[in-house]
C-alpha cells in the first residue's frame, strides 16, 4: 500500500470504527439509561397515583361517611382505602394487563389481598429497615422478572380504630370480615404493601426498539460521515497530489536539457501553495540550469586562460633574477624553485625538492616562525650553499591557495655586500655621533668658561649696574649651556625635553635672584620636545620671563609664587606661561619694562626665530603668554 489515497481512506476506516465504537457506546448506554429512567417514572407515577387515591378516601370520604351514616356502620366501596385503589386499578389493568397493580398484606381481611411470597419476604424488608419507605428494582413474581416498586404501609394511630382492639371497630366491618383478620396491629408495623410492577420483557421491548431506531440512525449518519471524508478527501487532496505526482514522475523521465514544466491548478489552500512553490523552484531550477551552461563555458574558457596563465606565470618564476621557492606550510616541502634559486644554492632541482625549508639554514631549528611570518619581510637569516658558504639572506614571503592547499612563496636574496655597506655607515655613522658629541661637550664647556670669566668679572667690579648686567649675561649663557649639556647627557641629538630643561633653568634662577624672599616655584609637568633650533631661543626667552618675575614681581612682598608651565595644546602648537601673583606692572614702569634688553631680546626672539606671539595679561599679578609654531624638522615626542 503506497499510494496517499488509500492510506487515507484506510486511516478514515480506522478513525470511523473508533469514533462508531464509542458513539455507539455511548448511544446504547444513554437509551438503555432513559428506558430504565422512563420505566421507573411510570412505576412511580403509578405508586403515587395510588397513594393519593388511599389518601384522599382516608382523608376525605371516610370522614364523610361516618358523618353520613349511623354509629358503627362502615361500607368497604366507600371508606376501605385498599378496597377503593384495588377497584379503580382493577379498570387500569385492563389496558395493561401484564402490569402488577395491587395493594397486598400478610393478614389482610380480604383474601383478595393475600401477600404472596415476594411480598411476604418485602414486608419482613420494610420491617427490618424502619427507615425504608420504598424500594425499587429487579424481582422474580409468579416466576416472571419485573421491575417492580413496593411502598409500605405502617400501622399510624389514625388506623388503630379499624386494626386495633376489635371491641373498637365498626360493627358492620366486624360482621362482614369477623374479629380476627389484620385486628391487633401495632404503632409502625408494616401491614400492607402497595405494589406496581411492570415485566422486564415490556422493559427490553421498549429498549430495543429504541436502540434499533437510535443505532440505525447513527449508522446513517456515520456512512454519510463517510462518504464526506472520501468525496472530500478525493477531489480536494487525493486527486489533486495525484495530479502533482504525475507531473513530478514525467519531468523525472524527461531528459537534462527539457525545461521542467510547470504545474496548473486552481485554488489557494496549502496544496496550491505546494504547487506554486514548485512553479518557482522549477522556474529557479531552470534559471539555474541556464546559468550552470553559461558558467560552465565561462569556466571552459577560464581554465583555457588559466593554462595560458601558468605558461607564462612559469616564465615569469622562471625569469626572476631573486630566488623563488614554493613550500607547503603545514609540511615545510619545497615544491617548487627557479633558476635564480638553483644557481644561489648550488644544489639540482631534484635535490631541491626533496629537501625542507629547514635544511637551507645555517642557524638552530627552533621554530617554524619562518613559515609562518608571511607578507611581510623577515628579518635577515642565515642560509648555506651545497659548498657550505654561509651568507646573509633577505627573504620576502606570501601566502596564497595553490591548488586547494595553502603555499607559501619566499623570494631570497643574497645581501651580502648590502650587509658590508651597512657595517661601513654604521662605522661612518658612529665616527659622526662621537664627533657630534665631542663639539657638544666642547661648547658645553665654552659656555662654562665664559660663565666664569663673566663672574670673575663682575667680583672685580665695584659697579652694581655692571655687576647686574653681567649677572644677565651669564645666566643667559648657563640657559644654552643647559641645552648643550642636556645633548652631550642623551644618545639623542634631535630634540630637547622641555620639561627638564624648564625645571633646571628655573631652580637656576631661583638660586640666583630669589635669595632673601619666600617664593614658591611651580612647574606644570608635560611632555614637549624641541628642535635644538628652536629650543635655544625658547631657553632664553624662559630665561628673561623667569627672571624678570623672579627680580621684579615682588617688590613690595617678602613671598609669593611663580608657575610656569610648557604644553601642546595640539600636535603643531607650543604654549608657554609665566604666571606670578606679584604686584604686577606698576603705571609709569610699564614702558621701561617693554624697553629693557631683557624684554626687547625676549620679543626679537619670539618673532623673529620662533615666528610667535606674546600677550601680557596685567590682573592681581602679571601673566605671560607665548604661543608658537613648532617645527616640523623630525623632533618626535
Amino acid at each position: 500500500m503506497k499510494s496517499i489515497k488509500s492510506k487515507l481512506i484506510l486511516f478514515i476506516g480506522i478513525i470511523v470504527l473508533i469514533f462508531s465504537a464509542i458513539l455507539l457506546q455511548g448511544t446504547y448506554r444513554v437509551t438503555t439509561s432513559n428506558i430504565e429512567d422512563l420505566a421507573k417514572q411510570q412505576l412511580s407515577l403509578a405508586l403515587h397515583f395510588d397513594l393519593a387515591i388511599r389518601e384522599y378516601v382516608a382523608e376525605k370520604i371516610r370522614p364523610l361517611m361516618f358523618n353520613l351514616t349511623s354509629e358503627g356502620v362502615f361500607i368497604p366501596e366507600t371508606m376501605s382505602t385498599s378496597f377503593v385503589a384495588r377497584n379503580i386499578f382493577e379498570k387500569v389493568r385492563k389496558n395493561f394487563p401484564d402490569y402488577i397493580i395491587k395493594f397486598s398484606s400478610g393478614n389482610p381481611r380480604n383474601p383478595v389481598n393475600q401477600a404472596g411470597p415476594e411480598e411476604l419476604n418485602m414486608i419482613k424488608y420494610f420491617n427490618d429497615n424502619p427507615l425504608d419507605k420504598v424500594w425499587t428494582g429487579e424481582i422474580n413474581m409468579g416466576g416472571k422478572p419485573y421491575l417492580a416498586q413496593f411502598s409500605a404501609m405502617r400501622m399510624e394511630k389514625p388506623c388503630l380504630r379499624c386494626h386495633g382492639d376489635p371491641g373498637d371497630a365498626p360493627y358492620e366491618l366486624i360482621k362482614r370480615y369477623g374479629p380476627n383478620a389484620s385486628f391487633y396491629r401495632p404503632l409502625g408495623e408494616v401491614v400492607g404493601l402497595d405494589t406496581i410492577a411492570i415485566p422486564s420483557e415490556e422493559i427490553n421491548k421498549r429498549l430495543w426498539q429504541e436502540k434499533s431506531r437510535n443505532i440505525g440512525f447513527l449508522g446513517i449518519l456515520i456512512l454519510l460521515l463517510c462518504a464526506s471524508l472520501i468525496f472530500i478527501f478525493k477531489f480536494v487532496i487525493t486527486d489533486r497530489l495525484s495530479k502533482i505526482t504525475d507531473h513530478f514522475l514525467h519531468t523525472e523521465k524527461q531528459g537534462d536539457d527539457v525545461r521542467i514544466g510547470t504545474i496548473e491548478m486552481k485554488g489557494q489552500d496549502e496544496i496550491a501553495i505546494l504547487k506554486e512553490s514548485f512553479n518557482k523552484l522549477a522556474h529557479r531550477l531552470n534559471d539555474s540550469y541556464t546559468r550552470l551552461k553559461i558558467e560552465v563555458e565561462e569556466r571552459k574558457q577560464a581554465q583555457a586562460a588559466l593554462r595560458e596563465s601558468e605558461e607564462k606565470y612559469r616564465t615569469l618564476f622562471d625569469m626572476e633574477s631573486d630566488a623563488l621557492a614554493l613550500m607547503d606550510i603545514e609540511t615545510g616541502d619545497i615544491l617548487d624553485v627557479n633558476k635564480a634559486f638553483i644557481n644561489l644554492y648550488g644544489f639540482s632541482k631534484e635535490e631541491i625538492l626533496c629537501m625542507k625549508n629547514t635544511d637551507f639554514s645555517a642557524e638552530p631549528h627552533k621554530t617554524r616562525d619562518s613559515v609562518q611570518e608571511h607578507e611581510k619581510n623577515i628579518p635577515p637569516r642565515y642560509h648555506k650553499k651545497k659548498d657550505g658558504t654561509v651568507f646573509p639572506t633577505e627573504i620576502s614571503a606570501s601566502i596564497f591557495e595553490y591548488q586547494g592547499r595553502e603555499v607559501l612563496i619566499g623570494a631570497v636574496r643574497d645581501i651580502t655586500e648590502r650587509k658590508h655597506a651597512e657595517e661601513q655607515i654604521k662605522t661612518s655613522l658612529r665616527e659622526k655621533e662621537i664627533l657630534l658629541g665631542e663639539i657638544h661637550h666642547r661648547v658645553k664647556n665654552n659656555f662654562e668658561i665664559l660663565s666664569s670669566l663673566l663672574d670673575m668679572s663682575s667680583m672685580r667690579s665695584d659697579s652694581q649696574e655692571t655687576q647686574n648686567i653681567l649677572l644677565n649675561a651669564r645666566a643667559r649663557i648657563h640657559s644654552m649651556s643647559l641645552i648643550h649639556s642636556q645633548l652631550y647627557q642623551n644618545n639623542r641629538f634631535d630634540r630637547i625635553d622641555m620639561e627638564r630643561h624648564l625645571r633646571e633653568l628655573s631652580h637656576h634662577l631661583l638660586s640666583i635672584y630669589g635669595s632673601g624672599k619666600k617664593i614658591d616655584l611651580i612647574i606644570e609637568p608635560s611632555k614637549v620636545y624641541l628642535s635644538v633650533g628652536q629650543a635655544i631661543p625658547c631657553a632664553l626667552v624662559l630665561n628673561e620671563l623667569i627672571s624678570n618675575a623672579f627680580k621684579h614681581a615682588f617688590r613690595e612682598k617678602k613671598q609669593g609664587t611663580v608657575q610656569v608651565s610648557i604644553s601642546t595644546p595640539d600636535p603643531t602648537t607650543v604654549l608657554i606661561k609665566v604666571i606670578d601673583d606679584g604686584d604686577g606692572i606698576p603705571k609709569g614702569t610699564e614702558s621701561y619694562r617693554q624697553t629693557g634688553l631683557g624684554l626687547k631680546m625676549a620679543r626679537h626672539l619670539i618673532s623673529g626665530q620662533l615666528k610667535g606671539q606674546m600677550r601680557v595679561k596685567n590682573d592681581s599679578g602679571t601673566e605671560i603668554s607665548i604661543q608658537f609654531k613648532r617645527s616640523n624638522d623630525g623632533v618626535k615626542t
